[in-house]
């Protein structure tokens, strides 16, 4: 958890010196995918199914972004909620850490512990933006 609460840190570093883009998050979790793949993880643990990974040419389908949004789309509630643990811990006054934001993830959806890096990328975009920036438009619902 150590290692995965550095790298939420260091992404949300490289995002602020990205003007706080969220291209290096989107980078990392295709990283982070296709490592867990070439060491024979089971991605469908901590993925959705219809996440394919390329290993041949080296990419995800669909990509780091539509992974993104997907993990972003069912954290919305939570985070956007004032009274969500999630909401809370990145609205501090204490900044938070990138293990607490990341252990916070894996609580919410219930994730194995496994699972830490992959949700590195997204709990570093919610350290440099905040709570502002992920709420300020609502999320599109099926329902």
């Amino acid at each position: 958890m150590i290692e995965s609460g550095k790298m939420a840190e260091v992404i949300s570093f490289k995002m602020k010196e990205a003007k706080f883009s969220l291209v290096p998050a989107y980078q990392k979790l295709e990283e982070i995918l296709i490592l867990y793949k070439n060491n024979g993880q089971e991605i469908d643990l901590i993925m959705p199914a219809l996440f394919e990974i390329d290993i041949e040419h080296n990419k995800t389908i669909p990509d780091g972004r539509s992974i993104w949004f997907a993990y972003a789309e069912v954290l919305h509630d939570d985070l956007c909620d004032p009274t969500g643990n999630l909401h809370q811990i990145i609205s501090s006054n204490n900044p938070a850490s990138g293990s607490e934001v990341i252990q916070a993830i894996i609580d919410k959806l219930k994730l194995p512990q496994s699972s830490a890096l992959i949700v590195a990328p997204l709990a570093g975009s919610m350290l440099s933006l905040g709570v502002n920036a992920f709420c300020r438009h609502p999320v599109a619902r099926s329902e």
